[in-house]
């Protein structure tokens, strides 16, 4: 599993990688031999509501990209300070461009903003930290 979180964490992974992973579990949770008598969908439950708790790995993955993202917005873990001092330098993480010279990866998370925003609120404060122009306030 933490191979998984690493990985899921890391990079968006392709859609056939999650799909090849899910024809795994499924050979192995059901032997191979022909369909499987539960849904998939029910499978992937929590095993609170009746599932076996197994993850959807393409939601997984953007969830822990998404968290990524809020790293770089709170900017306290080591990663989020690099992020800030060499792919962001002096622009705003919300206005930066996706093409460019950046790694697949990091345009991945870029490419991720637009749902990171949909679950953002904000609190006021000092706003010492904050851009009235380029931060998704409203």
């Amino acid at each position: 599993v933490s191979m998984q979180v690493y990985w899921c964490s890391a990079f968006l992974l392709p859609v056939s990688i999650a799909k090849e992973c899910d024809r795994i579990l499924r050979k192995f949770l059901w032997g191979g031999q022909g369909r499987g008598k539960v849904k998939w969908i029910e499978v992937s439950k929590p095993m609170a509501k009746g599932g076996l708790g197994i993850k959807d790995l393409k939601t997984w993955n953007r969830a822990l990209l998404l968290k990524q993202i809020w790293e770089i917005v709170i900017n306290q873990s080591l990663w989020a300070r690099w992020c800030h001092v060499y792919l962001i330098k002096q622009s705003n993480f919300w206005s930066l461009p996706t093409i460019g010279l950046h790694s697949w990866s990091w345009r991945q998370i870029l490419l991720l903003r637009p749902v990171a925003k949909e679950h953002l609120i904000y609190k006021c404060g000092r706003g010492d930290k904050f851009s009235l122009w380029f931060d998704p306030w409203m």
